[in-house]
C-alpha cells in the first residue's frame, strides 16, 4: 500500500529545519576531513537554501551527475583511500550534499534524515569525547523530531517535540538493559586511532623542551588507587629513560632493549589504573618502578614501560609499582653509557668536578652527589620557565652564567657533571606529583607536571634517583605549577588554594567537569568485557556470563518494555481543531432525542430538520447551525464565536411541543 504522505509537497519550515540540523553536524567534522569535502557540502547545503523558494534553480539530471563526479574526485584527491576511515566518512558527507540537491519530496527527506544518522556514527571514529556525544545527542533528537512531522499533514513543532520525548523516554530502558547486559568486547568498541597527540614527552630530550610543554596545563593521565596513595615525593611517573647526549640534547639511542620480569621482594606494592591521553609514542607511564605491566606492554632493561603499539587513542590499563625496589645490576654496556661525554667540555665544568673530588671522599660517591646537590642549593640558581636562550656550551653558560633553568637544565647538567666524575648517570623523563580531584577518586597529572630527573649509580647500592631540582625549588615535589601564572613570571609559581569565592568556584567546576569526562570514559566508551564483569560482581552476579547473561537480556530487555508500553497507554492532551469534537456532542445531543442523524447531512439541513421536530428550540437550532458554519467555512476564527457555540450546545435542551 502507498503511503500518502509521501507524494505531498514538502513544507518549507521543515526543509529549513532540515537543512540547519544537517549544517550543525557537520561542524565537528571541520577538524577531521579536508576544507574541499566540507566545502562541498556546505556549498550544496546553501544551493538547497535558495531553492526552498526558487525550485528551478535546483539542479537537474545532468548538472547532478556531473556534481557526482566532481564529489567523487574530490573523495579521492582529498581524503585519499588508503585511509578507509577517513575516505568513507569523505563519501558520505558529498552524497550527503548530492541527496539535498535532488530534495523534491517527503521520501527524499526520509533518506537525507537517515543519512544524518549516519553522519553522526561517522564523528565517533574519531572522536568519543562526552562533549560531542552531549552535542550530537541533540543533533539526533532534532532528527527524530522532523521524521515525526514527516508523518503529520500540517507542522506542529510543539506535539513533534512531546512525541520525541515520549519515545526517547520508552526507549531509554531498553537502552541502558542492551547496553548493560550485551556480551561486549575485550576492547573499546572504538578502538582505533580518534584523537591526535597531546603530550610531546619522547626519547629525546633537548634543554627548554620540558619548560615549553609545562606552560599547558591540559591532562596528560588521570590516576585511580586501589588502596594506599603514595606520598606526594614518591609520585614520580616513570617514561623513557635517556643515556646519550651532546651536552645540548638527550636520547634514549636506537638499540632494542629486551624485557625484563622484576622480582619483587618488597612489601610495597602499590596497584592502580591509569587512564592515558594519546601520545603518540610507545611509551606509558607508570610509578617509579612498575613491577607488574599491563596487558599488551613490557617492562625494558632500563624499567621503563613500553606499548606495543603507539598510544594513538585514549587508553586506560592496570600496573603495579613497588617504590622500594632497588635496581641492582647494570651491565657493561650500560656503565659505557652511563659514563659517555660530548666531544667538548669546558674547563670551568671539569675544574669544579676536580674541586669536589679532591674535597670528599672516593670511596663515598654519594659525598660528591651531595656536593653538587649543595653547589645548586647554595649558588643563585633560579627555577624558571623562561631560561633564556643559551648557545655554545650550554652547561658552562648554565651552571657559571644564566643559572636560569628548568627541570631539564638542573637533570642534564646534573648527570653530567656527575659522569665527569666518573659516576654513571641517566636522565629520566616522565611526570611528577598530580592533584587529588575532590569530586572523585583519582589523581589527575596534567602537562604543567612533566618533570626530569636523574639516576646515578652507586656499588652495593644500586641505581639511585637523585632529583636536583628538588634542590633548587623543593616545593617543586609537594604542589604543582601553576602554568598561567608562570609563563608571567621570572620565576615559577605554584599552585595554591583559590583564594576568592569565584576562584574556588571555577575550580570546583573544573574538577566536576574532570570527574564527569573520567566516568565517561570509564562507564561508555572504555565499557570492555572486563569492567563488565567487574560491574557484574559488585552487583552479586558472579556467575552472569555465557547462556546465562542471554538470559538475563532477554529478561532484562521483557522488563524495560513495560514502562515502555505503560507510557504509550498514557492519555494524550487532545489538541487542534475543535469544531470537530463541538459537532459530534451537538449530533449526539440531537440523535439521543430522536431526530435522525445520517452522516452525509450538512449542517443547515440538520439544525433545519430539529427545528421542525422541537419548533419551542428552533431559534436556538439555528443560531447554533449559522454559528458553526460560520467558524468552519468562514475567513478566520473568532475566540468569542467559538466560546458562545460550544455554551449553546452545552445549554441546549430539546423537549417535545405540548399538545394543543
Amino acid at each position: 500500500m502507498r503511503d500518502a504522505l509521501a507524494s505531498l509537497p514538502v513544507p518549507a519550515r521543515l526543509l529549513y529545519a532540515l537543512l540547519l540540523v544537517l549544517a550543525g553536524l557537520m561542524l565537528p567534522h571541520l577538524a577531521n576531513l579536508g576544507a574541499a569535502i566540507i566545502g562541498f557540502f556546505y556549498a550544496a547545503t546553501l544551493w538547497r537554501l535558495l531553492g526552498v523558494r526558487r525550485a528551478r534553480w535546483l539542479p537537474g539530471r545532468w548538472i547532478l551527475l556531473l556534481l557526482m563526479i566532481v564529489a567523487i574526485a574530490l573523495v579521492i584527491f582529498s581524503a585519499g583511500i588508503l585511509d578507509g576511515r577517513l575516505a568513507g566518512t569523505a563519501l558520505l558527507v558529498v552524497m550527503l550534499g548530492l541527496k539535498l540537491l535532488e530534495l523534491r519530496a517527503r521520501r527524499d527527506i526520509h533518506v537525507a534524515i537517515f543519512l544524518g544518522y549516519f553522519l553522526v556514527l561517522t564523528h565517533f571514529l574519531y572522536d568519543q569525547s562526552l562533549w560531542l556525544a552531549a552535542y550530537l545527542m541533540v543533533g539526533v533528537l532534532a532528527l527524530v523530531t522532523l521524521q515525526v512531522g514527516l508523518n503529520r499533514v500540517e507542522i506542529d513543532l510543539r506535539l513533534q517535540l512531546r512525541n520525541t520525548a515520549a519515545m526517547l523516554a520508552a526507549a531509554l530502558p531498553i537502552a541502558l538493559v542492551v547496553f548493560l547486559l550485551f556480551p561486549r568486547l575485550q576492547t573499546p568498541l572504538w578502538g582505533i586511532h580518534t584523537k591526535s597527540a597531546t603530550t610531546g614527552i619522547s626519547g629525546e630530550l633537548t634543554l627548554g623542551d620540558i619548560g615549553r610543554l609545562s606552560r599547558s596545563n591540559a591532562t596528560a593521565f588521570r590516576v585511580r588507587f586501589d588502596g594506599r596513595t603514595p606520598d606526594a615525593a614518591q609520585r614520580y611517573w616513570r617514561g623513557p629513560v635517556l643515556w646519550e647526549t651532546d651536552g645540548h640534547r638527550w636520547q634514549a639511542g636506537r638499540r632494542a632493549l629486551e624485557a625484563v620480569a622484576p622480582e619483587v621482594s618488597s612489601d610495597q606494592i602499590i596497584d592502580y589504573e591509569i587512564t592515558l591521553e594519546p601520545t603518540g609514542e610507545y611509551w606509558l607511564f607508570g610509578l617509579d618502578v612498575v613491577t607488574h605491566p599491563p596487558e599488551g606492554a613490557h617492562i625494558n632493561s632500563n624499567f621503563a614501560l613500553v606499548n606495543t603499539q603507539r598510544v594513538n587513542r585514549r587508553m586506560t590499563y592496570r600496573a603495579s609499582s613497588d617504590s622500594g625496589l632497588r635496581l641492582l645490576s647494570i651491565s657493561e654496556r650500560e656503565r659505557r653509557l652511563g659514563l659517555q661525554l660530548p666531544e667538548k667540555i669546558s674547563d670551568r665544568v671539569r675544574s669544579l668536578v676536580s674541586r669536589w673530588q679532591r674535597e670528599t671522599d672516593p670511596s663515598e660517591p654519594l659525598q660528591l652527589v651531595r656536593r653538587a646537590l649543595d653547589y645548586f642549593r647554595d649558588e643563585p640558581f633560579v627555577y624558571t620557565l623562561a631560561p633564556g636562550v643559551l648557545t655554545g656550551d650550554v652547561v658552562d653558560q648554565f651552571l657559571f652564567e644564566t643559572r636560569r633553568g628548568f627541570c631539564e637544565h638542573y637533570a642534564g647538567s646534573f648527570a653530567l657533571l656527575m659522569r665527569i666524575a666518573g659516576i654513571p648517570s641517566r636522565v629520566i623523563v616522565g611526570y611528577q606529583g598530580g592533584e587529588k580531584n575532590p569530586h572523585a577518586e583519582h589523581w589527575v597529572v596534567r602537562q604543567s607536571d612533566a618533570h626530569a630527573w636523574t639516576e646515578v649509580w652507586v656499588d652495593g647500592l644500586g641505581w639511585w634517583r637523585v632529583d636536583p631540582t628538588a634542590a633548587v625549588a623543593p616545593q617543586r615535589i609537594e604542589q604543582s605549577i601553576d602554568s598561567d601564572r608562570s609563563s608571567n613570571s621570572d620565576t615559577v609559581v605554584f599552585q595554591l588554594d583559590a583564594d576568592n569565592a569565584l576562584g574556588s568556584l571555577w575550580s570546583d567546576a573544573r574538577w566536576l567537569v574532570d570527574a564527569v569526562d573520567l566516568g565517561w570514559h570509564r562507564w561508555v566508551v572504555g565499557f570492555t568485557a572486563n569492567r563488565q564483569r567487574g560491574l557484574f560482581q559488585r552487583l552479586g552476579f558472579e556467575q552472569l556470563e555465557g547462556p546465562a547473561l542471554a538470559v538475563a537480556l532477554l529478561i532484562g530487555v521483557g522488563l524495560a518494555l513495560i514502562p515502555a508500553y505503560l507510557i504509550s497507554r498514557l492519555p494524550r492532551l487532545r489538541r487542534g481543531d475543535p469544531l470537530p469534537e463541538l459537532w459530534q456532542r451537538l449530533r449526539m445531543k440531537l440523535q439521543r432525542a430522536g431526530v435522525e442523524v445520517p452522516n452525509w447531512l450538512g449542517p443547515d439541513t440538520l439544525c433545519a430538520r430539529a427545528a421542525r421536530q422541537y419548533p419551542a428550540q428552533a431559534a436556538e437550532l439555528n443560531a447554533i447551525g449559522r454559528l458553526y458554519v460560520q467558524l468552519r467555512y468562514g475567513r478566520a476564527t473568532d475566540p468569542r464565536q467559538l466560546l458562545a457555540l460550544r455554551r449553546r450546545i452545552r445549554g441546549l435542551r430539546l423537549r417535545p411541543a405540548r399538545p394543543a
